[in-house]
């Protein structure tokens, strides 16, 4: 084989291979205009390689004719001259359309107006057509000498001379045409990768940008600079520039569709590619091997190369196929190992979710990794919390409050049984107009709903991508296997979320029980001829009822009791800020009814409306055996006398909060020794049994009658406590329970009430 036929089949097939890429990417996907532009740059490429490589072959043919087939061979060829504004087109389309890429308007507002692409391709076409037509006309005039037209002779040859004259400026300096496209080409491209943000497009820039060039340099010393300078090249190093040409140029190509997933090609058209671009690597082994070997044999004397030529070809055969699988398996290990690819995405997202237990770090991690993985302009997850939608943004600009309020309200309507939603289709479960929003207002194309078992827990919108292609069956495959895999962990995240927040929120309350515990008297002050106790059991671990025993400015002790309306914290909170101002109030000395329009005051302007609490206070003279009170809308306290009388302490006011200029009043009555005094929250008294009857104020009575009345203050505490239970008979209290009795005693040396703790840790009461 020599030199010549080596040349021109490397030709062959290397024009071969660059048809079959343009036609994988046009197949890929057709209705992309970058995928047309890239199939149409690669067809004139590979045209231009194979009518080179038979324009070749024929100029050194003898066979009669082969002179006529090279001229027509050599004019056809311009046709692959149309690459460069191909290649110009790809440019100004890839990664972004550039501002200059849209129609053109001609003036006077024509029905019809030019695109950029038929601008681009017109000086080419014009071109090609004066080459056809030198092939069938050559511009010297011949003009009859006898009648008329003898006249214009001398007209029709100096016509002929300027027609000659321009078509042999145009041929020659064409090339400048096709080399400004190649430049400007170029430019556009190193434009693009300087300003390239994502690493995966700077990728695909820099492996086309670097081919292309070292294509146009390869062309332009074999065409372009022979052309415009009128050099004459060997022919076999012109071919070999354009073998080195088109492997660079289409290679690079290649190489960013397999390595870096080019144009979002499919696995298996990559695949495609990388076994053509294999084989032919062998093939071109193969020939490399055969020519100086067919050399070496024929310069034996008596020995004809030809013989071993089958022997040859029957080895290649047998190697071809082990070498090719290992050559491809080789290159599928350097160049299939995209981080983007679907099946690395899954392996390394699958391999973080099972390590990642926050919800945020969870959030963020998976749609940014998809988000890089598909090239996305915008990309966006959301899940469903006890205390509200959270929303991640992985790619683009992070979505409003109006945005996420919205999305509330749309997202629990989609139906989670279809993996993936396209929202330029129906999306069964929502209106029309919603699905507007999320198609038009928040720019997404696919909608995938994150679902635990048969409840949605959040979604993935994905907008756009950045390289304008339409999401593949790999996307789609993709996203169907992540999204189970995030439901699951997102549920995990959701439930670690609930269990933390519920723990703070323990250790919280538990804090609060703690203070709120120490800030009431574990300890009373004595007051003398009285014996003093309380209980106080929450219904939850804090609560809103309190009561206090406090000296006042005269001598006197204030006894308070309180029921702060709600529950928990904000009640505690209420009940703290109560007791805090009545110690201070203590202070001055002055009457109840002024003391509780203080303390009104205070409430009214310091909480919301609905916030009010009922306040019984008293003031006990244990010298006198005198106690004054004011009840601000609380349970009626009770005197419960010797003789089993009872006298309730109603007199006073509203609640307290309720209204800003509130007036109280002030009762009063006398105490004697055996009188205990009961001072209750409605916790004890509307206490509700399994059959639905209420503890009440009259049973409350009854028993405390019935108690021996020498029995100290604590154990009548205890003992009321004790029935209370024995009557809710393991039924939950809905409600705090404080109770207070102050028991009078008969007059002695001994000091009642010092050190009695103030509620009962032994056996507590059943609470919600």
């Amino acid at each position: 084989m020599n030199q010549y036929l080596l040349l021109s089949t490397l030709n062959l097939s290397l024009g071969g291979l660059v048809f079959l890429l343009g036609f994988v990417i046009l197949r890929e996907n057709p209705g992309n205009r970058l995928n047309r532009v890239v199939a149409l740059m690669l067809f004139f490429g590979g045209l231009g390689a194979i009518l080179g490589a038979l324009s070749f072959m024929a100029a050194r043919a003898v066979a009669p004719g082969a002179a006529a087939t090279t001229g027509v061979l050599e004019n056809l060829s311009y046709v692959w001259e149309f690459f460069f504004p191909a290649l110009f087109l790809f440019a100004s389309l890839f990664p972004e359309e550039r501002p200059f890429v849209r129609a053109i308007r001609l003036p006077g507002n024509p029905s019809w107006s030019p695109g950029f692409g038929a601008l681009l391709f017109a000086p080419h076409v014009f071109h090609f057509a004066l080459m056809l037509l030198l092939l069938v006309w050559k511009p010297g005039f011949s003009v009859p000498e006898v009648g008329p037209l003898k006249y214009a002779a001398p007209v029709v040859n100096i016509a002929g001379v300027f027609v000659g004259l321009f078509l042999l400026v145009h041929q020659s300096l064409f090339s400048l045409v096709n080399l400004g496209f190649g430049l400007a080409t170029m430019a556009l491209l190193f434009d693009s990768l300087r300003r390239a943000q994502v690493p995966r497009i700077r990728q695909q820039l820099r492996a086309i940008a670097l081919g292309l060039s070292a294509c146009l340099v390869a062309y332009s010393v074999s065409t372009f600079i022979p052309q415009l300078l009128n050099l004459e090249i060997p022919a076999t190093w012109r071919a070999s520039l354009q073998v080195a040409a088109l492997t660079l140029g289409p290679g690079s190509i290649a190489y960013a569709i397999v390595a870096h997933k080019f144009l979002d090609a499919r696995l298996l058209a990559r695949r495609a590619i990388l076994y053509a671009l294999a084989s032919a690597a062998l093939v071109g082994l193969y020939l490399l091997v055969l020519a100086p070997a067919q050399s070496l044999l024929r310069a034996a004397p008596g020995f004809d190369p030809r013989v071993l030529e089958p022997v040859l070809l029957v080895i290649a055969l047998v190697l071809f196929q082990p070498a090719l699988a290992r050559l491809e398996e080789m290159l599928d290990r350097m160049l299939l190992r995209d981080p983007s690819d679907y099946r690395n995405v899954l392996r390394q997202l699958g391999s973080e979710l099972q390590t990642t237990i926050d919800l945020e770090v969870l959030l963020s991690r998976t749609i940014r990794t998809l988000a890089d993985a598909l090239l996305l302009r915008r990309a966006h997850i959301v899940a469903f919390t006890r205390d509200g939608m959270v929303a991640h943004a992985g790619a683009g600009e992070a979505l409003t409050d109006a945005h996420i309020a919205r999305l509330r309200a749309v997202l629990p309507r989609v139906h989670a049984r279809t993996a993936v939603h396209r929202t330029a289709e129906p999306i069964e479960g929502l209106r029309p107009e919603e699905r507007a929003f999320v198609a038009r207002d928040l720019g997404m194309e696919l909608l995938v709903p994150l679902a635990w078992r048969a409840d949605l827990v959040g979604a993935i919108l994905l907008g756009p991508k950045l390289t304008g292609t339409r999401f593949t069956s790999e996307d789609v495959q993709l996203l169907q296997s992540l999204a189970g895999q995030v439901s699951v962990s997102l549920q995990n995240g959701l439930l670690l979320r609930d269990r933390v927040a519920v723990a703070r929120f323990e250790q919280e309350l538990n804090l609060a029980r703690q203070i709120q515990r120490e800030s009431l008297l574990s300890e009373f002050p004595p007051v003398p001829r009285c014996d003093v106790h309380a209980v106080y059991i929450p219904s939850r671990q804090v609560g809103g009822d309190f009561y206090d025993v406090v000296e006042d400015a005269n001598g006197a002790h204030l006894v308070a009791i309180a029921d702060v309306s709600g529950k928990g914290v904000p009640a505690a909170l209420l009940s703290s800020m109560l007791q805090a101002s009545l110690r201070t109030l203590a202070g001055t000395g002055e009457p109840l009814a002024r003391i509780l329009a203080h303390m009104n005051a205070l409430l009214y302007r310091s909480t919301a409306h609905h916030q009010f609490a009922t306040f019984f206070l008293a003031r006990v003279d244990g010298a006198r055996l005198a106690l004054s009170f004011s009840n601000a809308g609380h349970n009626w306290p009770v005197v419960v006398r010797p003789n089993g009388e009872r006298v309730f302490l109603e007199r006073g006011g509203a609640p307290l909060g309720i209204l800003e200029d509130m007036r109280f009043e002030e009762g009063q009555v006398d105490l004697a020794p055996g009188d205990r005094v009961v001072l209750y929250t409605d916790g004890i008294s509307e206490a509700t049994n399994a059959d639905g009857e209420q503890f009440g104020e009259a049973r409350l009575c009854a028993y405390v009658s019935s108690l021996p009345l020498d029995l100290p203050a604590r154990d009548v505490a205890e003992r009321v406590i004790a029935h209370l239970r024995e009557f809710l008979d393991g039924v939950e209290a809905q409600d705090d329970i404080t109770l207070l009795v102050l028991r009078v005693v008969q007059p002695s040396p001994a000091v009642a009430g010092g050190g009695v703790p103030a509620a009962d840790d032994r056996a507590p009461l059943p609470v919600a």
